[in-house]
This record gives structure tokens, C-alpha cells and sequence, in this order.
């Protein structure tokens, strides 16, 4: 991602509101493109089903469908987003484009397969969806799978115009598409499942088209990422721990006193859900806030100081880098903890209003607020746990993602048995866990920086048995043996 809000400054050259606006929505598309889109269609999908009266319990279905498709999809994809961003940053760095399009492909069938296989049970015991139905639920799940690990490689292609229409494109037909089926006489519900399979699968396809334009199909095994595991395998945890973190209390409220089962497995926590889903949303202004702001200032200064060590800089030069450094870092998160907890507060005051006109209970807005907060401090983890990636402290961030998961699910235990006033108390703990972990480290890893960029490395590289590039040379040779074998049935 470093670097990705330097190409984004050059949409804020220049005066008027609508480029403004225009690059807002970039930076917004690539930081949470995918969530905003699940955002949009969820609310679009449930006001269409019950204008078309479709039953309560039968929206319910719809919903919970649609959720479970989406949160089992991003929690499989989770550490692989992580770990495929530093992978693709590494082959960029190597000018070795060709083996970018193939690990996603790789990836994506890797997870295909068991998602596949788990999904299929868990959709099967939906005993009110037809078979077409369980299919096209099915289908949404697998295209998620990519459509998440896409993110992981759309940033580099910087095409931001065709990647915002990809998108749009993708939310419109799903939202119009309902409707027109509808017209020519298909249910309702199979018709809202169809527009949104239909929907998410044109922006897949609009997203391989830029990444084609972008990077070379590419030879050789799909699989060669699978070397990278034995060198940054604490980017698959943190990259998890971070996702289950911010989520793994809305599962657990399932199977609380206030958790229902809808049909099959399918569990929810009606009450507890909405307020969630719409705290969640006060993450937004520091997720685009980081990209705008953090990646354009700090990066600057960052790329700076490594370039005077790099390029033969003398001693003043590299410690006026890095004191400028540092004044940029401390200075952009100073900014990101005053944005956010002016929006947090402004957002809390103005929803509040709103959501009891759409009937949130008192205990619903309770939970509203403290998840408000406790999404505040977990978006400002995630900052500092990036940048602690930005200086490739990756055991820091793991530590980080750590924090936040254990006193999430610690905090979420509590509050179950504590009563209603306390639910949502656990994202509150785990945001705090997460900010006061990463903090400290992070200051005492940038004054420690010399030492770290100079003498923590190793002296001599060790080359050992590593059974992951083993693996990894193996599967390439096959590929190559498969394409020469091609190449002579061509030949003959």
C-alpha cells in the first residue's frame, strides 16, 4: 500500500469541489471499496424485498444469507490479503510483474476449494431456499472469495477511474436488476439473489480488466506465492487476528440470550447486528484519512530518510531525514486521533436522531454508542498497526492484532453475563488493547530506527532447508514441463 496516497495526491491538483469529491471517492473505493459495496447493497437489497412485501421471516433468510456469505468469505480471505499485499509489493520491487496475476489465480482456487466444500454444507441446511436459491448463494460466496483478494492488487494498478466504475457499475446492476426480474415474473427472493450474484460478478470482471491492463498474464506455477510463507508467515495471522478481531463479537452475541436461529445453522443477533452494522461506519473517516493524508505526507518523509541511507547520504543528512521523519509520523497521527474523534462525535449526535426513527430501542442505541467507540479505537489500531508494518516490525503488528481479538472476545464473555447495558463492551476493550499496544512500540521502534534499519538484520544470510520454496520450485517445474509439452503438440 506505501506509496498508493502519493498517486492519489495528484487527483487534488488543482481547484473545485467535484475533483475534490472525485478523489475522495477514489481513496474511499480503494481503502473500504468492497465493505462499502456489501454496505449499499445490504440496505438496497432489504428496502427492495419488503417493497415488494416479501415476508419478515423470508427477509431474514435473505439477509442472513446474504451476511453469512460475505463474513465467511472475508474471514477466509483475511490473512491472505495481508500477506498477498507484501507479496505483490516484492514483486513489483523485483520488476517481476509476470508472477502477479498467477498467485492470485493460485490463491483465490486454494481458497475456493475447502470454502467451497464448507459453504456447500452450510447452505444445504437452509431447508427454505429452493436448490436454484442454495446455488446462487453458493455462487455469490465464491465470487467474494476473489472479489476480497482483489484488493490486495487493484491498489497497484493506480487506474482509480476504472476501478470507481467497476464498482458502480457492479452496485447498479445488482440494484436494478432485482426489480426488472421481478417484472418479467421471477419471486422475489430468487430474483434478489440473482441481482446480487449477478451484480458482484460484473465487478469481479471489471476488476480483472484493469488488473490486465495493468500487469502480464503471466507463466508458471499458480502456486509460487506459497514461497513467501516461510518469509513473512506472521502476515497470515496478523492479517486474520485483525479482521477476526473487529468481528468475532458480533459472532459470539449469536449464540447469546439475544441470538435467534433463522434457518439451518444460520444464527443471528437481530438487535445487536444492526447496531454494529452501523458503527461500523464511523471507521470510514480515518480509513480514507489514512490513505489521503498519512500515506501522501508521511510517505513523503519516509521514502526521504531511506533514500539519503540508500543512496550514500552523509551522517547530517540521514539524521535531519530522520528527524523530519519523525516530526511527519507523530504529526499525521495527531491528526488521525483529532479527525476521528470529531467525526465519532458528530456521527454518534446525528445517527442517534436518525436511528430512533427506524426504531432502535434504547438498549440498541446503548449499543450503537459503545461500539461507536469501540470502533474508533480499533480503526486508529489498525493506522498504527500498518505503519508498524510500514517499518517491518511484523512481530509488533502481529502482537497488535493479538491484542485486539483476545480482549474482544475476553471483554465480549464479560459483558454476556453482565446484562444489556455492558453489550458491545468487548470492541470497546479490544480497540483500547489494540491502541495501547501498538503506540509504545511503535514510538520505541522509530527511536530506535538506526538501530534497527543497521543492526538487526542478520550479518550473514543462512540458507536452510525451507520445505515452503521447496514446494514452491517443485510446482514451477511442473508448470514448466506442462508448457513445453504444450508447446510441442503445437509445434507437431
Amino acid at each position: 500500500m506505501a506509496g498508493i496516497g502519493f498517486e492519489l495526491k495528484k487527483l487534488f491538483v488543482g481547484r473545485g469541489v467535484i475533483r475534490r469529491v472525485r478523489a475522495y471517492a477514489y481513496a474511499a473505493v480503494i481503502c473500504s471499496g468492497t465493505m462499502l459495496l456489501a454496505i449499499v447493497l445490504l440496505l438496497g437489497i432489504q428496502a427492495q424485498a419488503k417493497h415488494f412485501g416479501m415476508g419478515e421471516h423470508t427477509r431474514e433468510v435473505l439477509v442472513i444469507t446474504m451476511v453469512y456469505a460475505l463474513f465467511l468469505s472475508m474471514m477466509m480471505t483475511s490473512g491472505f490479503q495481508m500477506f498477498l499485499s507484501r507479496y505483490v509489493a516484492d514483486m513489483m520491487y523485483q520488476n517481476n510483474l509476470g508472477k502477479v496475476l498467477p498467485s492470485l489465480l493460485g490463491a483465490s482456487v486454494a481458497l475456493m476449494v475447502p470454502g467451497g466444500v464448507l459453504y456447500g454444507f452450510i447452505i444445504s441446511t437452509a431447508e427454505e431456499l429452493t436448490l436454484l436459491q442454495k446455488a446462487l448463494n453458493w455462487t455469490l460466496f465464491i465470487e467474494l472469495i476473489p472479489v476480497w483478494l482483489l484488493m490486495s492488487y487493484i491498489t497497484a494498478a493506480k487506474d482509480y477511474r476504472a476501478i470507481l466504475t467497476a464498482f458502480l457499475l457492479g452496485v447498479l446492476v445488482a440494484l436494478v436488476g432485482g426489480p426488472v426480474m421481478i417484472w418479467l415474473g421471477v419471486d422475489a427472493l430468487t430474483a434478489l439473489m440473482a441481482a446480487l450474484t449477478v451484480g458482484y460478478g460484473i465487478m469481479l470482471m471489471g476488476m480483472m480488466k484493469v488488473l490486465l491492463r495493468y500487469f502480464p498474464f503471466g507463466q508458471g506455477s499458480p502456486f509460487g506465492f506459497i514461497a513467501w510463507f516461510s518469509q513473512t508467515p506472521d502476515l497470515l495471522l496478523t492479517g486474520f487476528l485483525s479482521m477476526a478481531g473487529a468481528f468475532v463479537h458480533i459472532v459470539m452475541m449469536w449464540f447469546s440470550p439475544l441470538g435467534s436461529l433463522v434457518t439451518g445453522v444460520y444464527r443471528q443477533a437481530s438487535l445487536f447486528d444492526s447496531a454494529a452494522f452501523y458503527a461500523y461506519l464511523v471507521t470510514l473517516p480515518t480509513n480514507i484519512n489514512f490513505i489521503i493524508s498519512v500515506e501522501v505526507n508521511f510517505y513523503t518523509a519516509y521514502r526521504a530518510y531511506f533514500s539519503a541511507i540508500t543512496d550514500g547520504g552523509t551522517m547530517p543528512e540521514i539524521q535531519l531525514a530522520r528527524a523530519r521523519m519523525e516530526r511527519s509520523l507523530w504529526q499525521e497521527i495527531s491528526n488521525l486521533v483529532v479527525v476521528q474523534l470529531f467525526a465519532m462525535v458528530v456521527y454518534m449526535l446525528v445517527m442517534r436522531y436518525w436511528l430512533v426513527t427506524i426504531g432502535f430501542t434504547s438498549d440498541m442505541l446503548h449499543m450503537f454508542q459503545l461500539m461507536c467507540i469501540g470502533y474508533t479505537l480499533y480503526c486508529l489500531g489498525t493506522s498504527l498497526m500498518l505503519l508498524q508494518l510500514y517499518f517491518n516490525d511484523r512481530r509488533g503488528a502481529m502482537a497488535t492484532a493479538g491484542a485486539l481479538f483476545l480482549a474482544n472476545v475476553a471483554g465480549t464473555l464479560w459483558s454476556v453475563r453482565l446484562g444489556p447495558l455492558y453489550y458491545g463492551i468487548g470492541v470497546v476493550l479490544g480497540g483500547a488493547a489494540m491502541y495501547i499496544m501498538a503506540l509504545p512500540r511503535l514510538m520505541r521502534y522509530v527511536r530506535r530506527i538506526d538501530y534497527n534499519v543497521y543492526c538487526s538484520q542478520p550479518v550473514f544470510n543462512e540458507a536452510g532447508h525451507d520445505r515452503w520454496k521447496a514446494l514452491a520450485d517443485r510446482l514451477e517445474e511442473i508448470a514448466a514441463r506442462r508448457r513445453g509439452a504444450r508447446s510441442g503438440e503445437q509445434v507437431k
